[in-house]
């Protein structure tokens, strides 16, 4: 190869002599480099084995040149290390079960208390699945970009849903790569396995009854109520006009809250950009119905716009204006760009507030910034701990006048032997625990003054409030101290 060199003219302070030095085009840039530190580690990036994160110890595990902050692999035992719960062993990598015991170490790889040379199934089916797909896992896992990695694999689980029989199994892969921190929340991709759920059994009930609406905090619900609503818009059928008695063969379990808010979701798929149509289908739902539908709606309608149209100071003002939403509507709309930022950021407060500082309405930042806060809580304590069915809130609304009227209660404990006598102004039913009770009432159903009772008793912790939220339905919320007849009466 024919070196290049530039001459340089140099005065030498003898006489009026000239000398002329010849230097390499390499030696300069070699010289040049020698002083260059991008990461600012004090370790020069010629010799640096991660010039672009700091790494002052110069730490490489696994002897590659490569500094272990750089390197996506630092055991190299090809499991990515956002994948490889134990990245500084190459004789490990995955612990299913989460009880800190690599599966190849661990007796009991499920944990259910059954050594795994006795028990017939020891591999949980997670693990299983990880195994079957981890060239496309970690293809998904390496993207650095936030809404291409979410898009990434909510395309995958779409794949895994085709695939396996159960759909509960694609649910419980995206629990654990969740838990492990590969993906920062489960609930966005269940969606994908609703949607392909009901493309393969086109029956939003018969996908919905046995399943756990605590698994992803109901997105595989949202998912399949999503598709049904996709379906009929792409058939050229009109909005269905029993829509919002569509969940009701799952009234009295938690689940039905779920349903409800993927009413919403399915909405917004069959009027698209028309926000004030499927609002208004939400409306005509009873108090409670009409908040868990106008959530979901918000959620769709946000998720979409953000997705299509990106992240600017413009989309994010123009989102929801204030003008063209009632005031609820507005609130739950700028909280649901911050619940949608939290996806698009990995659940990372910082980068979601970025975007919900550039909106223009004080108000407006202000609700993003909670919803944002918000949902980050809720992810983090599904992680730790996550609401089990026993636990759950159950949506039981109770139909009077005929179907015509609803009054809404939410409780963990069964309500039964629901009873309205409107001529005595009475509303009595039956609770099986001693767990609260919260209840809307449209005002025409109570008189100026009611007491509440339990056993015959006024319980300890009672809050009531009129016309909840400008409408005119009051709340009633109380603990019992026992399980038994509850009793709401005029106070004479």
């Amino acid at each position: 190869m024919i070196s290049r060199f530039f001459i340089i003219p140099v005065i030498i302070a003898i006489g009026l002599s000239v000398t002329v030095l010849f230097m390499n085009f390499e030696e300069i840039a070699e010289t040049k480099l020698a002083g260059v530190d991008a990461d600012k580690d004090k370790i020069s990036d010629r010799i640096d084995n991660c010039p672009k994160i700091k790494n002052e110890d110069q730490d490489d595990f696994d002897q590659d040149a490569v500094g272990d902050p750089c390197d996506l692999d630092d055991d190299n035992d090809g499991i990515v290390d956002v994948l490889d719960v134990f990245d500084d062993n190459p004789e490990e990598w995955s612990d299913f079960d989460f009880d800190g015991i690599g599966s190849k170490e661990d007796p009991d790889d499920d944990n259910d208390g059954v050594i795994d040379s006795m028990d017939e199934a020891p591999v949980p089916v997670s693990e299983e699945l990880v195994a079957t797909y981890l060239e496309n896992i970690q293809e998904c896992a390496i993207r650095d970009d936030g809404t291409s990695r979410l898009l990434c694999y909510s395309q995958f689980f779409g794949r895994v849903a085709e695939d396996q029989e159960n759909n509960s199994n694609a649910l419980e892969l995206s629990i654990a790569l969740s838990k492990i921190g590969l993906i920062d929340d489960c609930h966005f991709v269940s969606h994908e396995v609703g949607h392909v759920a009901f493309n393969e059994n086109p029956s939003v009930i018969e996908n919905l009854v046995g399943m756990d609406g605590t698994m992803c905090r109901g997105g595989y619900f949202h998912g399949v109520l999503a598709a049904y609503f996709h379906d009929v818009q792409e058939d050229g059928d009109p909005f269905p006009s029993d829509y919002d008695t569509v969940c009701n063969d799952l009234i009295g379990t938690s689940n039905y809250q779920d349903c409800v808010h993927g009413l919403g979701h399915g909405m917004v798929h069959y009027f698209e950009e028309d926000l004030e149509s499927s609002l208004q289908m939400c409306h005509n739902m009873s108090f409670y119905q009409n908040r868990l539908c106008v959530k979901g709606v918000m959620m769709q309608y946000t998720d979409n716009v953000l997705t299509r149209q990106g992240i600017s100071k413009d989309i994010m003002s123009e989102l929801c204006k204030e003008s063209k939403l009632d005031d609820i509507d507005f609130v739950e709309c700028s909280m649901s760009a911050g619940t949608t930022l939290a996806f698009f950021t990995n659940h990372d407060y910082e980068e979601g507030s970025k975007s919900c500082n550039l909106i223009e309405n004080k108000q407006g930042r202000d609700h993003c910034l909670e919803g944002l806060k918000l949902e980050i809580q809720d992810s983090e304590k599904y992680e730790v701990e996550p609401l089990t069915l026993d636990k759950r809130e159950k949506f039981q609304p109770q139909f009077v006048e005929e179907d015509s009227k609803v009054i809404d209660i939410q409780s963990p404990a069964v309500i039964s032997n629901f009873q309205f006598v409107p001529e005595a102004g009475l509303i009595s039913f039956v609770i099986d625990r001693p767990q609260y009770v919260v209840m809307y009432i449209p005002n025409e159903f109570l008189s100026s003054k009611m007491i509440v009772t339990v056993n015959g008793q006024i319980p300890d912790e009672l809050y009531t409030k009129g016309n909840m939220l400008g409408e005119r339905v009051s709340m009633i919320r109380f603990v019992p101290d026992d399980s038994g007849l509850v009793m709401i009466t005029p106070l004479s």
